[in-house]
């Protein structure tokens, strides 16, 4: 049996030039044997017929059409921690955001060789279902910040880049890069002074001195920024800094930028969305590291999208349990999921406020990341399904029963956002949103 879908009276995004293409699109869907691939785009597509012929047709009523979104910062979890999140839960959570691809962030919580950590993840990549895993590798050994690890034999093994959570020291941060500028090796770094931000709570302020906890300063952040891009400036390496949050980090990258400086970055969601005081609502669901900052900083982290500074927009996917996630907010751990609503929570924030425009928030979830990291999709024929379909009409309420991934440690269950990720197509699986509404 060929099963196909038919996407009719679509408007195909096309970014480079902030223009849609209306068109329809046929679909050969994936098979045990064969990758699903995009067959004909254009209007009176000739469709196939036949007895063994299967085709499902969907009017999408002039519905966006984009490639699916490249995600450059998750927790994938396994292996390590699968009580978390596990692959197939991931790839499940991965596709109803709309990602084709996810960078993962160094594992090294289990005592494991980085090449066996990402062997088993290349080996296993099957059960996320068609979406792609990019696994980044440490920068130093374990439990060894002063010693590098064998940046060339880890990219032979499939490491898409090399990350660090601030622990590396700065002599052996130094040698990497220095080891690395020449062979256009990324390094996605994760800006963290820890000394500033152990059994620290919070960001440092009105409202942590109000409830009488641990206060981090955005300097905490801003130090490692400052740190990380004069390594760069100083020996060509290129780098991109994770989740920023603050408006100074923001104002260091925008003029190491003008000044030539190999520097992309991007933020996550919850930092144009939620301030500190939000943790006061949210509690243990809004505790995040970095932690959430002032209404300034969430003013400045917009200008820093409008302007260019802030290249794309990462999920930040960190599941905890339950249990990880108590009331106490000084032993809950820092971290929110964030697969299943970081386009939706940038639609409604950023477009639907006027902050940018369609072109622009797509352009960050999709040819930004894959410029940077290396991997995208594409609308084209000959090429694998992997699509999404946006309107601008319907709205999205993320409810509980819907959440995809094993952990459900969000502030954004139950939250309305306007516009909505209609339709999801990993490599020719098209699912529904179950959380689409019209009122």
């Amino acid at each position: 049996m060929e099963r196909y879908i038919f996407l009719q009276n679509a408007r195909i995004a096309e970014t480079s030039s902030s223009r849609f293409r209306d068109s329809d699109i046929l679909i050969r869907t994936r098979t045990e044997n064969a990758p699903s691939e995009i067959v004909a785009i254009g209007d009176n597509i000739d469709l196939p017929s036949g007895p063994n012929v299967m085709i499902r047709t969907f009017n999408l009523n002039g519905q966006i059409v984009c490639p699916s979104f490249v995600d450059m910062r998750c927790d994938i979890c396994e292996p390590g921690n699968r009580y978390r999140e596990d692959l197939s839960t991931l790839g499940k959570a991965a596709s109803s955001g709309g990602f084709g691809a996810i960078v993962s962030i160094p594992i090294v919580e289990i005592d494991a060789a980085p090449e066996t950590v990402i062997a088993y993840i290349l080996e296993n990549e099957i059960r996320t279902n068609g979406v792609k895993i990019l696994p980044s590798a440490p920068v130093t050994q374990r439990n060894s910040p002063q010693k590098t690890v064998d940046f060339d034999k880890l990219t032979a093994c499939g490491a898409a880049a090399f990350g660090d959570d601030g622990s590396a020291e700065t002599a052996s941060m130094l040698e990497a890069m220095r080891s690395c500028a020449n062979k256009d090796y990324l390094f996605i770094l994760h800006c963290e002074e820890k000394s500033l931000t152990k059994d620290r709570v919070m960001n440092e302020g009105s409202v942590s001195s109000m409830l009488g906890l641990g206060g981090i300063p955005s300097c905490a952040e801003e130090i490692a920024v400052a740190k990380n891009i004069l390594l760069a400036s100083q020996t060509g390496c290129r780098i991109h800094i994770s989740h920023i949050s603050t408006a100074k980090s923001a104002e260091i990258i925008r003029q190491a930028k003008k000044a030539g400086v190999r520097v992309t970055c991007d933020t996550a969601p919850q930092y144009f969305t939620l301030s500190e005081n939000d943790i006061i609502f949210y509690s243990e669901n809004a505790k995040v590291m970095p932690p959430l900052r002032t209404s300034a900083d969430i003013s400045a982290i917009i200008e820093a999208i409008r302007d260019g500074t802030i290249d794309c927009i990462c999920s930040d996917h960190t599941p905890r349990t339950e249990s990880e996630k108590p009331h106490d907010l000084s032993s809950a751990l820092s971290g929110i999921t964030g697969l299943q609503t970081a386009f939706t929570l940038a639609l409604d924030r950023l477009v639907m406020d006027e902050h940018i425009d369609i072109f622009r928030l797509i352009s960050m979830f999709t040819d930004v990341p894959a410029k940077i990291i290396g991997v995208g999709y594409d609308i084209a024929v000959g090429q694998r399904a992997y699509l999404n379909v946006i309107s601008l009409d319907y709205d999205t309420i993320f409810q509980s029963k819907n959440v995809k991934s094993k952990s459900k440690n969000t502030p954004f269950l139950d939250t309305n956002f306007r516009g909505c990720l209609t339709y999801t197509i990993t490599d020719g699986v098209i699912s529904e949103n179950p959380d689409k509404c019209i009122w």
